[in-house]
């Protein structure tokens, strides 16, 4: 070959259907002889054709990467992501380069001395967006109609709070801010693809100084846009300004009901206001397996969590068991209920704190169940929206029901 290829992947592989952007894509060099492989399965490359391997490494893809490096040349391997961030010695035996953090400029990042490198962010490029089908990123959110093209962008990285159960401050603990004129550039390419949602990955959006100049760019790609925020940043000044540009839904974390969260003390006023701006709500939960190990615990506990969504009324609602991340505050609590095999479930679908297999089938079907009550129920039917239009919320919760039937449960 003239030039040899630099691979880059991700473990597990990212199920694009489900809207899963591999954070490697953002710290591949450009060039032609750069792919990105969906498939690390494939022997579509003999090692010697091969200049490096960008390897971005989550929990759940350890143990396939560890196999999977074991049939490479070690010193092409560089590792970065996750796994390699929180726990670079791991990756010792296995990867020429650990790269560790954020990173986006590669080749001055690998420039750097050692094994076990810091990741560098200088803000002078775009995502390779091009690495990969945008055709193929489904997200699942109301109204989404199965072809319709959705994409994403970033403006920032990191978070500076540090709740318990968060492992994103572990990643970056400050807001790494991207320059206006890049959003400007990477706004340009984006409309580009034609999208029809848009969604900003940033922790918390409005945190940023800037962030209305920045909201006012990604506005001109024309897409309906979403977002992640935090209630109390919410004020009806934002919210209106938010409305006037073009977003279409807001991604606030309900959390763990059983706890108070500081973020949410204005939860139940934002979720009013921004029904009034006709902007949807997103809540994310969070299910603590150990809080309802038994039948009448899960009874109550669902039964207060249905209470709060009547209340707020959202319009999409997203269920995450707890996974206690090495490095939070939540690690010490329940390591002593984590075992190495425990780490192939961090996909948050996953009840593992909960020992009993009958009882961890079960709470995985609780989440299902009562996310499909709440959607099925006249308050959200009548008050709400339809939840029968065939989306991609709707197709998917169909799925959900089909495989809960197969298993014997009765919906």
């Amino acid at each position: 070959m003239d030039k040899q290829k630099i691979v880059a992947m991700t473990f597990p592989m990212q199920d694009i259907s489900l809207g899963l952007e591999p954070s490697v894509l953002t710290v591949v060099p450009d060039g032609d002889n750069v792919e990105y492989l969906l498939d690390y399965h494939t022997d579509k490359y003999n090692d010697e054709d091969v200049q490096y391997y960008l390897c971005s490494v989550y929990i759940t893809g350890m143990m396939d990467f560890i196999d999977w490096s074991k049939k490479h040349t070690k010193s092409k391997i560089i590792a970065g992501g996750y796994e390699p961030t929180i726990n670079p010695d791991d990756f010792l035996d296995y990867a020429g380069r650990i790269i560790v953090g954020p990173c986006d400029s590669f080749w001055e990042t690998i420039a750097q001395e050692g094994q076990i490198i810091k990741g560098i962010t200088q803000n002078k490029r775009i995502p390779r967006y091009d690495l990969y089908n945008v055709q193929l990123n489904q997200q699942i959110i109301p109204d989404k109609r199965k072809n319709d093209i959705v994409t994403s962008i970033n403006t920032s990285q990191g978070c500076p709070f540090k709740c318990d159960f968060c492992c994103s401050p572990l990643m970056c603990d400050h807001i790494m801010m991207k320059p206006l004129e890049l959003v400007k550039e990477e706004a340009r390419y984006l409309k580009k693809l034609n999208p029809k949602w848009i969604f900003i990955r940033d922790e918390n959006f409005p945190l940023q100084n800037d962030w209305k100049e920045k909201l006012s760019v990604i506005r001109t790609i024309g897409a309906k846009i979403y977002l992640f925020a935090s209630a109390n940043l919410l004020t009806e000044e934002n919210v209106k300004f938010m409305k006037e540009s073009n977003v279409y839904m807001i991604c606030l974390g309900l959390e763990d009901i059983t706890v108070e969260y500081g973020k949410n003390k204005r939860l139940d006023e934002v979720c009013e206001l921004l029904h009034n701006y006709g902007i949807y709500v997103y809540l994310s939960f969070i299910v603590n397996p150990v809080k309802i190990n038994t039948d009448e615990k899960a009874e109550s506990f669902y039964q207060r969590l249905l209470e709060r969504f009547y209340k707020l009324r959202p319009e999409m609602v997203c269920g995450n068991f707890l996974m206690p991340f090495r490095g939070t505050k939540l690690w010490e609590e329940y390591k002593e209920l984590i075992t190495k095999e425990d780490f192939q479930y961090y996909n948050s679908k996953s009840a593992f704190l909960e020992k009993d297999m009958k009882r961890r089938k079960k709470d995985e079907f609780d989440m299902f169940y009562y996310q499909w009550v709440y959607y099925t129920s006249d308050i959200y039917n009548e008050t709400v929206r339809r939840f029968d239009v065939y989306d991609t919320l709707h197709l998917r919760f169909l799925e959900l029901k089909e495989e809960f039937i197969m298993k014997g449960y009765e919906v």
